[in-house]
This record gives C-alpha cells, sequence and structure tokens, in this order.
C-alpha cells in the first residue's frame, strides 16, 4: 500500500471499530447538568447516584487526604455542597474515562504511566487556570486529562500500527508526535480530537485535544489550548508517568501571547515559578495518583 494511502486507512480502522468505546451514560449527564446553572444539588446527586461505583469512588476520593475534610463526607449531596459541581465532575470524569481504557500490560506502552501523565497534566492544567484566573477551569482539567487520549485508541484499535510508532520514536530518537507523522500522516491528536467529537464533548475541549501540540491553530479558545500546552510540558519537565517519548518541546510562542491577556506581566522567566507551585501540587495529589491507580 502506498504511503499517501496511510492517513485514510487509519481513520477507516478506527472509525469502523463497532466497540469503540461510549462516553458512559452517567458522565454525559453529568457533564449536560453541570453546564446549566438552573441544575440542583438534589438533580446532579441523583445522576451520580445511580452509578454505585461510581459514588463508592467519588466518596473515596473526597474523604481522601487531598483534600482533608476534617469529618467524614458520607453522602454524594454533602460532597457537591463541600466541593463544587466542577469538582465533582472532574473526578466522576477521571474515574470513568479510567475504566473505559484500563491499564494494559504491553511491551511497547506502558498505559499505567501513561495515565499518571495524564493525571499530572490535569492537575497542572488547573492549577494554570487557578493562576491565571481562567473562568472555565472544568474543561481545562478533562482537557488535561485526555489531551493524548488518541494514543490509546491508536495503541487498542490499530496496534500494529502504533507497535510501528514507538519503535520509530526509540530508533529515530523522536518524539512520538513526529514519529506519527512520519509513519501514518496523521497523529494522536487528530484521533483524539475525533473521539472527543464522538463523545459530544464541548468544542473547546476536541480543539484543545487537536492543537495542544499546535496551540497557533486553535481559534474557538485560543487561552484553553494555551493551557494545555503549557500544562504537558510541566509535567514532562517533571517526569511525571510517560506519554510515549521523553522529549521536552519548546514553548510555543503563540502561549505567552495567549496568556498575556490574562497576566499582562507573563514572560519565559515564570516558568520556575509554574514549576515550584506544580511541584506543591504534585506532592499534594500523590494520593490521587495511588487511588485511581487503585481503582
Amino acid at each position: 500500500m502506498k504511503d499517501n494511502m496511510l492517513p485514510e486507512k487509519i481513520r477507516q480502522t478506527i472509525g469502523n471499530i463497532p466497540t469503540l468505546p461510549t462516553l458512559p451514560v452517567v458522565v454525559s449527564q453529568v457533564m449536560e447538568l453541570t453546564s446549566d446553572p438552573k441544575t440542583s444539588v438534589r438533580q446532579l446527586s441523583e445522576v451520580i447516584s445511580r452509578d454505585q461505583s461510581l459514588t463508592t469512588q467519588v466518596l473515596k476520593l473526597v474523604n481522601s487526604a487531598y483534600y482533608g475534610f476534617p469529618r467524614q463526607i458520607k453522602t454524594i449531596n454533602h460532597a457537591l455542597i463541600i466541593l463544587g459541581f466542577n469538582e465533582i465532575k472532574n473526578i466522576a470524569f477521571t474515574t470513568s474515562i479510567l475504566r473505559v481504557f484500563p491499564d494494559s500490560s504491553s511491551t511497547f506502552f506502558d498505559r499505567r504511566k501513561f495515565w499518571q501523565h495524564s493525571i499530572g497534566s490535569s492537575i497542572a492544567a488547573k492549577m494554570l487556570a487557578r493562576i491565571f484566573r481562567y473562568r472555565v477551569s472544568g474543561e481545562v482539567f478533562i482537557t488535561g486529562l485526555i489531551h493524548d487520549i488518541g494514543k490509546i485508541v491508536l495503541d487498542q484499535y490499530a496496534h500494529s500500527f502504533f507497535v510501528e510508532i514507538i519503535k520509530k520514536v526509540k530508533a529515530e530518537d523522536i518524539s512520538i508526535y513526529e514519529a506519527e507523522k512520519k509513519a501514518l500522516g496523521i497523529t494522536h491528536t487528530e484521533i483524539g480530537g475525533w473521539l472527543a467529537e464522538q463523545w459530544n464533548l464541548p468544542v473547546e475541549i476536541e480543539e484543545g485535544i487537536k492543537f495542544h501540540h499546535t496551540p497557533d491553530r486553535a481559534n474557538l479558545n485560543p487561552i484553553l489550548t494555551s493551557i494545555v500546552h503549557l500544562s504537558d510540558i510541566l509535567v514532562r519537565m517533571r517526569s511525571i508517568g510517560f506519554g510515549g517519548d521523553d522529549k521536552i518541546p519548546s514553548v510555543h510562542p503563540v502561549v505567552w501571547e495567549n496568556l498575556k491577556s490574562l497576566r499582562p506581566d507573563l514572560n519565559g522567566t515564570y516558568m520556575d515559578y509554574f514549576i515550584s507551585i506544580f511541584d506543591e501540587e504534585i506532592k499534594k495529589a500523590k494520593i490521587l495518583f495511588d487511588i485511581f491507580s487503585r481503582g
């Protein structure tokens, strides 16, 4: 087969998969309800409580040392009142995604380390959203969590192609993003964006996934994409988990331009500041990595 036929073949291979995971119904409902300002605590609590496994995991996390509440939180209602809709949405989404794409042993790709990188990115994205006072921190967290979801799709549903990509990364000492472009002509960013579209996630999340390596191409919400781009780099700089290669890309110049609209004093020296805060966030979040890895 000619090389220029590969991208279409990959699209067909993935697009025709009858068992491609769908976003759990409860998570779709949670996403919808938390975006509606008229939603009540009772409505959201009822939806989450229908999934006993999710309810158990949410309460386990809420009562962990990460949050450090002095009294035990026994109900989803109470958790929603204490933490708010966005935080519960983030927990519910993370728990469900890890169930959709669980750990799997592979010689070529360590999925547990992949999820460590992903959770680290979501924590970094949430931290940056707070620093920049970005209003939609929930979308930033979720985009950070699944920015590399296309790699899992390739590994799970186009495994032979993915093995060749990983081999190319090692043989040529290049990033997985570069290896994908060379081998397939399509990357995990496009596949991840496509999956986000299939899941009916907000278009800003879809864009953030598609362009987290090329933030200059984002036009719907360049701030969100810039934050995710920067969070991915922070996690790579601190060697948290593994996304398929050990390369640390430079921050795209457009990211500083975009984020200066929120912090006019921003410049390249802020990386040291971001790293110092991120190190503290990761220390606090170690319990989250442990809980999510154990389920």
